[in-house]
């Protein structure tokens, strides 16, 4: 344990101040919103498809298993599937990020450029064999149906 001297409770009193400061700059609105369920939203939004495991549980109301409907969705399962993981990936080391990202840009930008650089081929660096790397054709500039422009797609992509 540190000593309890003058030094000690200086050091606490400023931590408490500075905390309170804060605090009172976010208005004391300490909720988060994480980009990874915002993917999950705009590829199920946009007609992207959820994947193999996003969506209904996939069985039918006799409990039997159902293939997954394909046929509104621009996507395949496994493609879906892979733009998903590798956004997550990509989200998943954002926090680490020296430059402070995930502080930078609202959540909604944060994941509409986490998939587009996974559908770049971007985050499956990984052993997940169904993901071969290679690249996902989504429309162009999909991103101006959620209101994000082209231009923080690519300052929160580089960043």
């Amino acid at each position: 344990p540190p000593p309890l001297d003058e030094s000690y409770w200086t050091a606490k009193e400023n931590m408490v101040s500075t905390e309170q400061h804060v605090l009172r700059m976010i208005r004391f609105d300490t909720t988060v919103c994480h980009p990874h369920r915002c993917v999950l939203i705009i590829m199920k939004t946009l007609g992207f498809g959820t994947g193999r495991n996003h969506g209904s549980d996939g069985n039918n109301a006799d409990g039997e298993k159902q293939q997954h409907a394909t046929n509104n969705c621009l996507l395949d399962c496994d493609q879906s599937e892979n733009i998903i993981v590798r956004a997550w990936r990509i989200l998943n080391e954002t926090p680490l990020d020296p430059q402070g990202v995930a502080l930078l840009y609202p959540v909604i930008v944060l994941s509409c450029a986490a998939i587009s650089l996974a559908a770049k081929g971007m985050g499956s660096e990984s052993k997940n064999e169904d993901d071969d790397g290679s690249i996902i054709a989504l429309p162009d500039f999909w991103w101006r149906a959620l209101d994000v422009t082209t231009e923080d797609i690519n300052m929160a992509g580089e960043a």
